[in-house]
């Protein structure tokens, strides 16, 4: 009896075990093997492609369809812009892939799918280990950074720290505040790609696709390589491809190509719907700006009481300082330490306790990259906690004072700027005032790496200082860069939008990218997140393209106030349009305006 019984237990929990083992083994699919795309689907739209201005089945925002109706191929032949792979949301439109997995040594667990794309060479990590998404201020990158959960039999992927890219071939953009989300679902010899794009800016609803590939035992991938050239001679430096609004000659081509009326092809979720063929019948005349602006968000009041300063390690020995007000580098050196502006009066204990985190080494060099009060006001604190090195002369003339307190370094309109005419109060205290200035195109150091200073004239203001981490290869930007605004052009300091143009280029024409224009030289930006080169021309082709806007409207006899309704922002505003303390889409299209009607001489 005792044994009948043990027999029955024993096969029931044979059964529990084989029916746990099947769910477990059904939920864990194994991705693993070379996977040839079959473009079936959609031949048509993944082979020969769309017409540009044919945008149906595509739930674009009106800046969206601005910005794609602006768009020129020719900016793909710059060399800043040659080597931009695929994104993550467009890495399945024309060729193979391999995908395999990583594995815990000691539990046999997966801890990573990795998938590699025959076309440009891509490599993608999908962590499967729980490691929460980056900090929103760390880089962003072609293919993001994405992490993945078995749901049944299905993969599910989310992806953020996207790089703006094109999703489409003819100017289609899913900006970087955009996510993907996809579902990886095999069938024996049959894998299923669907992809959801999120995108505020851009998208009005999320834009979902799928892509089918096949098992192969044969396929083979090959190498890439990529080295940018120039393809066509003769164009200015910082010559930035794009058509004037209305002026794109191509946007008609689907509509003679088909037949159909251009409402038809623009584009829009609207369009997606069984109900828009109402709408078809008494066709108007196809309107590609829109009455009303999108904007991007304000954030909320600064609360420097409640800031808190994020550490973020860049590259090499150089670390971005986040809380609230300007972005905060900080270089430690062989024998000391280096801080690159220094951020709201009230957050320098908070500063300075992140500095002495990473490194006890006495700071020697504060550096400002302008007269801002968010980069000049912890000058007194943070220099106050430093040390400078005094010669003999002076060491025994000032005895202690000599070495008391680090050096603030700034170029010499800084000092102007700060300080008052002889006799006169100035409203910042002496103690932050720069104690060495140049006005020399640069001025250099070095404490473990070379550092150089160069002068960025006429761009946000007339004392502009980028900073250069030659062994970090890494670039300290201040104002003349930001992730999270329109530029900041201060005339009444000497301000120009051309000088800002000009810095850009310059910040460009320094970064080396170290493969698929992604990393190499890291940039930290006034404002925003660290940044490489790819993220700087984005930025740069964005107000080269408004400078030429603006000046367009200017030829045609526009006033400020309709160069204002013509909304000559209008497809970037969702992303650089929200309101600062001090900055307002209104005040940089007045700066240019008067930069472009009455330029000052640099």
């Amino acid at each position: 009896m005792n044994t009948a019984i043990r027999a029955k237990f024993a096969g029931a929990s044979l059964l529990v075990g084989v029916i746990l083992s099947g769910q477990s083994l059904f939920a864990q699919i194994d991705l693993t093997g070379d996977w040839a795309v079959r473009i079936h689907e959609d031949q048509a739209w993944r082979g020969p492609g769309a017409e540009i201005g044919e945008y149906e089945g595509l739930p674009l925002t009106p800046a969206g369809r601005m910005k794609a109706s602006t768009w020129s191929a020719s900016s793909i032949t710059l060399p800043e812009r040659q080597c931009n792979p695929l994104p993550a949301d467009d890495f399945t439109d024309i060729s193979g892939m391999r995908i395999w997995k990583e594995v815990d040594p000691a539990t046999q667990q997966v801890i990573a799918w990795h998938e590699h794309t025959d076309w440009q060479s891509q490599d993608r990590t999908i962590w499967m280990d729980g490691r929460p998404h980056p900090s929103e201020n760390a880089a962003h990158t072609w293919q993001g950074f994405s992490t993945g959960k078995w749901e049944g039999n299905q993969l599910a992927i989310a992806t953020t720290h996207l790089k703006e890219a094109m999703y489409e071939r003819h100017g289609l953009f899913r900006s970087d505040t955009g996510t993907l989300f996809e579902r990886w679902i095999r069938h024996g010899d049959y894998l299923t790609v669907m992809l959801l794009i999120t995108d505020p800016v851009y998208l009005s609803e999320p834009f979902i696709r799928t892509r089918n590939y096949e098992l192969s035992l044969t396929q083979q991938l090959g190498g890439y390589s990529c080295i940018p050239a120039e393809e066509i001679t003769n164009r200015k430096e910082g010559y930035v491809a794009h058509y004037l609004p209305g002026k794109n000659p191509f946007l008609t081509n689907g509509t003679i190509r088909y037949g159909v009326p251009a409402i038809a092809v623009l584009g829009g979720a609207e369009t997606m719907y069984p109900e828009f063929m109402a709408k078809l019948k008494n066709s108007p005349p196809a309107n590609s700006m829109p009455a009303e602006t999108p904007s991007a968000k304000a954030p909320p009041p600064a609360d420097l009481s409640k800031a808190e300063i994020e550490t973020l390690p860049v590259q090499g020995s150089v670390y971005m300082l986040v809380g609230a007000g300007s972005n905060t580098t900080v270089q430690v050196g062989e024998f000391s330490v280096t801080v690159v502006d220094t951020g709201f009066a009230p957050l320098s204990g908070k500063i300075l306790a992140a500095i002495r985190k990473l490194s006890s080494k006495p700071i020697r060099y504060v550096i400002n990259t302008s007269a801002d009060p968010d980069h000049t006001g912890g000058n007194p604190e943070i220099a106050k906690a430093g040390s400078s090195v005094g010669g003999l002369n002076v060491g025994r003339d000032l005895g202690a004072a000599a070495t008391m307190g680090a050096s603030i370094i700034a170029e010499q309109n800084v000092l102007k700027r700060m300080s008052a005419p002889s006799g006169a109060k100035s409203e910042v205290p002496f103690a932050a005032w720069p104690t060495d200035t140049y006005e020399t195109p640069k001025y250099e150091l070095f404490d473990g790496e070379a550092i150089q200073i160069i002068h960025e004239p006429a761009a946000h203001t007339d004392g502009d200082s980028i900073v250069f981490f030659r062994r970090s290869d890494v670039i300290s930007t201040g104002d003349v860069f930001s992730t999270v605004t329109y530029p900041v052009i201060d005339r009444k300091r000497g301000g120009s939008i051309n000088g800002t143009i000009a810095a850009l280029n310059h910040i460009i024409d320094l970064t080396v990218p170290k493969d698929k224009q992604e990393g190499g030289t890291y940039v930290i930006p006034g404002h925003g997140r660290i940044c490489d080169e790819a993220d700087v021309v984005e930025y740069r082709d964005m107000v080269t393209i408004f400078r030429d806007r603006v000046a367009d409207l200017i030829q045609q006899g526009k006033t400020l106030e309709q160069v204002k309704a013509a909304q000559p922002t209008f497809d970037y505003d969702g992303r650089y349009g929200a309101p600062t303390a001090t900055w307002t889409k209104e005040q940089f299209i007045e700066a240019v305006y008067a930069d472009v009607t009455q330029p000052k001489s640099k």
